[in-house]
C-alpha cells in the first residue's frame, strides 16, 4: 500500500518565537505580571524576553526564556537638546536619528538573529517605540498588551496604528484605547492572573511571624499598603488618613510595603520622613521591597489601595482580596471591575484621606462586616487564576496566526 500525501505532513506544530519588550520605568507591576504569565505560557509559544534593565531582578528573567538586555541607545542626551537654544526647536527629530533610530536597529538585528515571529510589547507606546519600528522593518505582527494609560500623543497614535491586536488589563484602559482610535474588534480586555496556589490563606505559614519582627501583637491591627514608593502610589494618602485612624483606633498600625524604583526618589524620601514624624507615634512601618507578599496580607487586618491617579488594573487589592482580607481601593480604574461595594471590598473616593479613615475604622471597629467582606473577596478572587488569564492571552496570540 502506497503512501498518500497527508501521510507525509508533518503535524507537529512549529514552535512561534515572541520577542516580549520590556521597557518600562523599573521592576514593577508591569514586568511582575508578565512574569506570572510567562511562568505559564503554553506551546507552541517560545518567549524572548528583551528588557531595558539589566538588574538582578531583570536577569532572573532567564529562567522563563532567552533573555537580552537591549540598552537604549543615548548617543545625545534629549534634555541637554530642549535646553539649547539652536537646537530645542529640533530636539525631536534630532533626538529621533541620535536614539530612536539606533535603537530600533538593535532591535531588529536582534529579531532576525532570534527569528522572532511576533513582537510582543508590554505596557507602553511610548516605550516601546523602538521595538514597534523594528517590527515593522521585520514585517512582523505586533500585539501591545496595555498595561496602562496613554497620554494622547503622536507617538501614541502612531504605535497604535501599527499594532495588530491589544490586550487591555481593565475596561478603563480598552475605553481609552477606542478614544485614542484603536479598532473595538481588535482590544481584548483580559484582567491580571494570580497564583492562587500562593496567594491563598492556607498556603501561608503559621501567623505570628510577622508581628514577632515587628514587635506587635495579636490585637494590634495591621493596615497594610503594597506598592512603589513612586507618588501615585497613595502612600502619601494613607498617611495623611493616619491621624484620623490613631484618633479611634490607638492600637492600629501601618505597614508601607515597597521600594522606590526610578530615577526620582524625592517622594520615596517624603514618605520616609512623614512615616517617622513624631504625630505617627512610631505606628508606621516601611518594611520595603519583600518577597513574602502573601504573608504579610495574611496577617494584615485591612488591605488598602489609594492610588491618587486611576490605576489601569492595580494587582495589590486582587492580592488582598484573594488573601481573604478586607480591601479598599480607590473607586476609579481597574478596581470598578472587581469590586462590588460593599459586598466583597469598599470603594472609596480616590485623594480623599478623611473617607480612607472613614473606610479604615468601620472596617477596624465591625468584625462581622470585614470577616463577611473577607470571604465574598476571596471567593471573588477565585475567578481571577493566572491560568485563566495564560489561557486568555494564548487565545490572542493564536488568533494572529490562525487565520
Amino acid at each position: 500500500m502506497t503512501a498518500g500525501p497527508a501521510d507525509n505532513i508533518d503535524m507537529t506544530p512549529r514552535s512561534i518565537n515572541i520577542a516580549f519588550c520590556e521597557n518600562g520605568a523599573g521592576y514593577g507591576g508591569a514586568i511582575i505580571s508578565l512574569e506570572a504569565f510567562l511562568e505559564k505560557i503554553a506551546a507552541p509559544f517560545v518567549p524572548h524576553i528583551y528588557t531595558n534593565f539589566d538588574t538582578d531582578q531583570y536577569r532572573q528573567l532567564a529562567r522563563l526564556g532567552a533573555w537580552r538586555h537591549l540598552a537604549p541607545v543615548r548617543t545625545v542626551d534629549p534634555t541637554w537638546l530642549r535646553r539649547t537654544a539652536l537646537l530645542s526647536k529640533f530636539a525631536s527629530p534630532l533626538e529621533n536619528v541620535a536614539n530612536l533610530l539606533p535603537y530600533a536597529l538593535k532591535y531588529y538585528a536582534r529579531f532576525r538573529q532570534d527569528r522572532i515571529d511576533l513582537v510582543y510589547l508590554n505596557n507602553d507606546c511610548t516605550n516601546n517605540l523602538a521595538a514597534t519600528l523594528a517590527a515593522g522593518w521585520a514585517g512582523l505582527p505586533t500585539v501591545l498588551h496595555a498595561r496602562g494609560f496613554h497620554a494622547d500623543t503622536r507617538a501614541t497614535r502612531w504605535v497604535l496604528g501599527k499594532v495588530d491586536r491589544c490586550i487591555a488589563v481593565s475596561h478603563a484602559v480598552k475605553d481609552e484605547l477606542f478614544a485614542l482610535g484603536f479598532p473595538p474588534a481588535k482590544c481584548t480586555v483580559v484582567p491580571e492572573g494570580l497564583d492562587l496556589s500562593v496567594f491563598h490563606p492556607r498556603a501561608q505559614p503559621a501567623p505570628g511571624a510577622l508581628r514577632a519582627e515587628l514587635g506587635l501583637d495579636a490585637t494590634q491591627p495591621l493596615v497594610t499598603l503594597v506598592g512603589g514608593l513612586v507618588d501615585w502610589k497613595g502612600q502619601d494618602v494613607l498617611l495623611a488618613a493616619a491621624p484620623h485612624i490613631f484618633a479611634r483606633i490607638p492600637q492600629a498600625h501601618i505597614l508601607l510595603v515597597g521600594s522606590a524604583y526610578g530615577r526620582d526618589k524625592r517622594y520615596a524620601e517624603t514618605i520616609a520622613r512623614d512615616a517617622a514624624a513624631p504625630a505617627m507615634g512610631g505606628r508606621v512601618h516601611m518594611l520595603g521591597a519583600r518577597q513574602d507578599i502573601p504573608a504579610i496580607l495574611a496577617e494584615s487586618s485591612v488591605v488598602v489601595h489609594a492610588s491618587t491617579t486611576p490605576e489601569p488594573f492595580g494587582r495589590t487589592f486582587l492580592e488582598g482580596m484573594a488573601m481573604g482580607r478586607p480591601t479598599i481601593a480607590s473607586k476609579e480604574g481597574g478596581p470598578l471591575d472587581v469590586i462590588e461595594h460593599e459586598l466583597d471590598g469598599l470603594l472609596v473616593p480616590p485623594r480623599d484621606p478623611a473617607a480612607l479613615a472613614a473606610a479604615i475604622v468601620r472596617l477596624l471597629s465591625d468584625p462581622d462586616f470585614s470577616a463577611r467582606l473577607g470571604g465574598n473577596a476571596a471567593d471573588k478572587a477565585r475567578r481571577y487564576s493566572i491560568e485563566s488569564h495564560a489561557d486568555m492571552i494564548g487565545k490572542v496570540l493564536h488568533s494572529i496566526f490562525d487565520k
